[in-house]
């Protein structure tokens, strides 16, 4: 599912691949890896899309690691080199498309953020989950699995306390206390 829901950042990223290799011109228009209108209307014209589609499948294809960006020129990312053979390249791609998604969007309303934090922490476990499985999934049992991975996760976590702590209360055992010294 991945794979084809990355399939047009994966074919932006050929595309560009093979006409904005190094030494070519028109790869970005501000050095912060958008596409310039030439290039996307170029590519738009050699793929059959639209420009606007052009632009949403490159931005997907750089969150994914389908494609880097240097100055203007752009290049391959490993995950596009390993995409038709390697299955775990395109659930990395995917988990780097969720990452950057979550880090973009606000978390939602009556969520707290450490929350949303931790679910996104469980998602890639969620993810290779689904990978491994052999057809559809029931949102209960993801949902179960997203559950045990976030208490897991709370668990690893050593959380020491800030702030002055109250000494445990002392059993009562009926003999005296012997008396502070100060």
């Amino acid at each position: 599912m991945a794979r084809s829901r990355l399939s047009g950042a994966a074919r932006v990223a050929r595309w560009a691949d093979t006409a904005l290799r190094p030494g070519r011109t028109g790869g970005t228009s501000d050095g912060k890896a958008t596409l310039a209108d030439a290039t996307a209307e170029r590519a738009a014209r050699e793929l059959g899309l639209a420009p606007a589609q052009v632009r949403a499948d490159w931005d997907t294809a750089r969150l994914a690691g389908l494609v880097e960006v240097h100055g203007d020129s752009a290049r391959p990312g490993w995950r596009l080199r390993a995409w038709d053979r390697d299955d775990s390249a395109v659930l990395r791609g995917w988990v780097a498309l969720f990452d950057a998604w979550s880090l973009a969007h606000p978390e939602p309303a009556g969520h707290e953020p450490a929350a949303v934090a931790e679910v996104v922490s469980a998602m890639p476990q969620v993810l290779s989950f689904l990978q491994l499985s052999a057809g559809p999934v029931p949102v209960e049992q993801l949902l179960d699995l997203l559950q045990q991975r976030v208490r897991e996760l709370r668990t690893e976590r050593c959380e020491v306390p800030y702030g002055p702590q109250r000494e445990p209360a002392r059993p009562a055992t009926g003999l005296a206390q012997p008396a502070d010294p100060a």
